[in-house]
């Protein structure tokens, strides 16, 4: 979700904010804690560069140990602080098996709010309610759930950052077009006065942050049980592994493996075999996708063919689903020389690619099913 950042550190700094890797607040159980978390971030990022010596005017992309910093990469890190990141972002390849994530909410005005530790490496806040059904399609055909929750998730860290391009933004308008903080930060007109208003008035700013905000910037999640507290979460990031599932008065406990994405099954093969046949020719193929799919087209990208798929076969879609996630892998592993933005997307609109290469692709897909 976030851009990182690589890690640097510098003793004054340290003294600022307390040891490397502490957390002067705990991580929010609520989105109303959002703000106050969010908040500190910016205080924190403040003492970071208490005088003029202490500040990089010249950020070059990458947050190298220096005894400088500028303002960008003393937000990232000081959000790297807060989630307990103290030394930079977790590497995505590592031998360490991700332990199982302990998610604990709690009732907050007739929803179940709270967090699972950092998750997805984030400051993720959860906020659920009970629900009747699925909506994004059926995940096995042998069974319904037993439970079904929804509602969304909120990387706490988010706004901030969100916040802060905003507000260079008002205070140039149309000045810095590309990073706007790099810009702004490296600006020479920029005083390190006007630094220190700046950071006064992000706090400002963050404190205003409303429920709708806070809403607006979240995404939707959706959890199923079945027999024993076991069940899957579908989130932005994949799907994944539920178990001990458990809801008591007000509270509710449960674990997430986010170490892996949940397997494809039976109707994850039916999905890729209908999204196969559905590109039958290249009359029928959209070389043009935009990842905008009618639900009456009579031509198809990749994209749209699985969405179209999945939505005949299970009666709901998601795009993390895991027939989906299979042939992203697959794209992937064909194209890692290649700067695609959207594998799917720029992976069907390469010139390139041929309808031969899409049939190969499907049935890849199906013979890691096996």
């Amino acid at each position: 979700m976030n851009a990182r950042v690589d890690v640097w550190v510098f003793g004054a700094i340290i003294l600022a904010v307390g040891p490397v890797g502490a957390q002067t607040t705990p991580l929010p159980r609520t989105e109303a804690g959002i703000v106050e978390w969010d908040a500190a971030i910016v205080r924190r990022a403040a003492a970071m560069i208490p005088s003029p010596a202490q500040w990089n005017r010249s950020d070059a992309g990458s947050c190298t140990a220096a005894k400088t910093v500028s303002l960008r990469c003393a937000l990232q890190r000081s959000i790297d602080l807060a989630v307990g990141r103290a030394n930079g972002p977790v590497p995505s390849a590592s031998s360490v098996p991700a332990p199982l994530s302990d998610c604990q909410f709690s009732n907050v005005g007739g929803r179940e709010e709270g967090n699972c530790g950092p998750f997805f490496d984030e400051s993720t806040v959860f906020s659920i309610a009970r629900a009747t059904d699925i909506t994004t399609g059926r995940w096995r055909s042998d069974a319904k759930p037993n439970e079904v929750w929804s509602g969304r998730m909120t990387n706490a860290g988010a706004p901030v950052l969100q916040r802060a391009r905003r507000l260079v933004d008002s205070i140039a308008p149309g000045k810095y077009k590309n990073a706007r903080l790099v810009e702004f930060n490296n600006d020479s007109t920029v005083s390190f006065g006007k630094l220190q208003e700046y950071f006064r008035t992000l706090e400002e700013h963050v404190r205003k942050l409303t429920p709708a905000d806070l809403a607006a910037a979240a995404d939707e999640v959706e959890i199923e049980l079945y027999a024993g507290g076991a069940g899957v979460i579908r989130t932005y990031n994949g799907w994944y592994a539920v178990s001990g599932f458990s809801s008591k008065g007000s509270t509710v406990h449960f674990q997430v493996d986010t170490a892996k994405q949940i397997a494809p099954n039976a109707l994850d093969r039916e999905i890729i075999m209908r999204a196969d046949a559905l590109l039958s020719s290249d009359a029928v193929w959209n070389r043009a996708d935009n990842r905008q799919c009618d639900a009456a087209a009579r031509t198809w990208s990749i994209y749209c063919a699985l969405e179209h798929a999945t939505r005949e076969v299970t009666g709901g879609f998601h795009h993390r689903r895991p027939a989906l996630e299979l042939v992203r892998v697959i794209v992937e592993d064909r194209t890692k020389d290649r700067d695609y933005s959207h594998r799917l997307m720029d992976y069907n609109n390469d010139a390139s690619t041929r309808l031969a290469d899409v049939r190969t692709l499907f049935a890849a897909a199906l013979a890691r099913m096996r």
